[in-house]
């Protein structure tokens, strides 16, 4: 056995030992942050689901990722965890513009993405399932990539109802998934072989996009809980 398979299976035994423990340490710490942040929530049950949806989503995408690489190469069990794996992604998109739209928006701006949104994941899951040997990588990350740019339209949305500063982290977070979903496709980067390259590096830019993510649903919070706390105090 060369020394690059040597590593990656004496690694407790993790196929992909850098992609499967990223993912899975990151699953960790969003249950943990995740239960804080619904939990800490001082508002109505209807945004608490949204923010359960996301953590959920996060969690689910985290997971299956961490373990489909954990599992040997061309077994049957990473086979089934793979499915699950680009299912996990449909979802975690719409996870994400879950929390946003419920505490940003009223009205059509809040139902009509929501609506659009899940139908798209719904779907993506399912045509994913039914053609999974057919469907080219290329395709789904161009599937994924336009469905997550979706966001785009409620950066715009956000943006002209709170400003520039407020949306910063919506955008830094969609350039990582961007960039981080390019990088893997074209295969340009290698750090060490067969152990970082550049699907590892993919994996950290997911990480860097949910952080970033979950930093701007932390401000659309502390947004909405200041305008229901101004709320009160009016109607007292």
């Amino acid at each position: 056995m060369d020394p690059v398979e040597y590593f990656r299976y004496s690694f407790l035994g993790f196929a992909d030992p850098v992609s499967s423990m990223t993912h899975l340490i990151a699953a960790a710490f969003a249950i943990v942050f995740g239960i804080r942040l619904c939990t800490q929530f001082n508002g109505p049950n209807l945004q608490r689901c949204g923010l359960i949806i996301f953590v959920s989503c996060t969690v689910f995408m985290l997971s299956m990722s961490g373990v489909y690489h954990l599992l040997e190469h061309n077994s049957s069990g990473r086979y089934v965890l793979q499915h699950l794996d680009y299912a996990a992604i449909w979802l975690m998109i719409a996870g994400t513009f879950t929390p946003v739209h419920l505490l940003l928006f009223q009205g059509l701006k809040r139902w009509n993405v929501l609506i659009i949104i899940w139908l798209i994941a719904i779907n993506g899951v399912i045509f994913m399932s039914i053609f999974f040997d057919d469907f080219p990588q290329w395709l789904a990350l161009l599937f994924y990539l336009c469905m997550g740019w979706v966001g785009f339209y409620s950066g715009i949305l956000v943006y002209r109802e709170y400003g520039l500063e407020f949306v910063r982290f919506l955008g830094y977070g969609g350039i990582a998934y961007s960039v981080g979903a390019i990088l893997d496709y074209i295969e340009s980067l290698t750090i060490i072989i067969g152990v970082i390259e550049t699907h590892e590096i993919f994996h950290f830019a997911i990480i860097i996009g949910i952080i970033c993510h979950w930093r701007f649903i932390e401000q659309a919070i502390e947004l909405f809980e200041d305008g229901e706390n101004m709320a009160t105090e009016s109607e007292e």
